[in-house]
């Protein structure tokens, strides 16, 4: 099914169905997805992804004109990891993490395949992109204008692993407050946007110095397959409940 696929068609794709139909954003996790319709099962349900976030939510509070069918919807928890989802969405199944990464992510057990000194240089990569990191969330929280999407190569540099001055200069950074930067350091897994947190171990095992190099979908699918996280468990099973219900 197309990603284009305007908000109208699709609810009237919905209308036409007979089949349980999972309803995600998949604009960028489309693959994880394809991944779990074939765990879970084709003739158990359809999953239809449907071009982003916004789309999701439109289709969401339009659900009272495809009554006919089961319609599950799956979203990334977003922004919502720092607040609680506004209860008008009690029947969306969030993400436990930030986004259907973070699920992968999360328990950290692919940080495995980091060599001693590659995940020193990770981690004061990640803690220097937390430092800056904590400053858009604490903009999230006051309510102020914030940007969770810079990419880590972006605002890092390649030699020290920190924070380009010259990039906090152009954002008029101000530290957050310890008590919030602390907590995203301690569940970083949770926290920190799935894919920030792919991009800044991609950055490492991906060095063209190293002998095997991996990309995000090979990361993706490592986790996806060799080990899934039990918070990726629960999101399963969670769709499953739904679908057999």
């Amino acid at each position: 099914m197309s990603l284009d696929l305007t908000v109208d068609e699709i609810v009237e794709t919905l209308k036409r169905s007979s089949l349980t139909t999972v309803l995600v954003e998949g604009k960028e996790d489309v693959i994880i997805y394809r991944w779990l319709e074939d765990e879970i099962g084709i003739t158990n349900a359809s999953f239809l992804p449907c071009g982003g976030r916004s789309k999701l939510l439109k289709i969401y509070k339009r659900r009272n004109e495809f009554t006919e069918i089961s319609v599950i919807f799956v979203a990334d928890r977003d922004t919502y990891v720092y607040i609680n989802p506004p209860k008008k969405y009690n029947e969306m199944i969030w993400t436990n993490g930030y986004s259907i990464e973070n699920d992968l992510y999360y328990g950290r057990n692919i940080e495995s395949l980091l060599s001693n000194k590659e995940k020193d240089t990770f981690l004061k990569s990640l803690n220097s992109f937390i430092g800056y990191y904590a400053f858009e969330v604490q903009n999230l929280l006051d309510g102020n204008e914030y940007n969770l999407k810079k990419h880590p190569q972006e605002i890092l540099c390649d030699v020290q692993h920190e924070i380009k001055e010259e990039f906090l200069e152009t954002i008029n950074f101000k530290k957050a407050g310890k008590e919030l930067e602390n907590n995203i350091k301690e569940n970083y897994d949770v926290l920190v946007r799935g894919k920030s947190l792919f991009a800044l171990l991609t950055r490492i095992l991906s060095n063209k110095t190293r002998k095997i190099k991996h990309s995000k979908l090979s990361l993706l699918e490592h986790c996806y397959k060799t080990h899934k996280s039990k918070k990726f468990i629960e999101l399963i099973k969670k769709i499953q409940l739904k679908i057999s219900a």
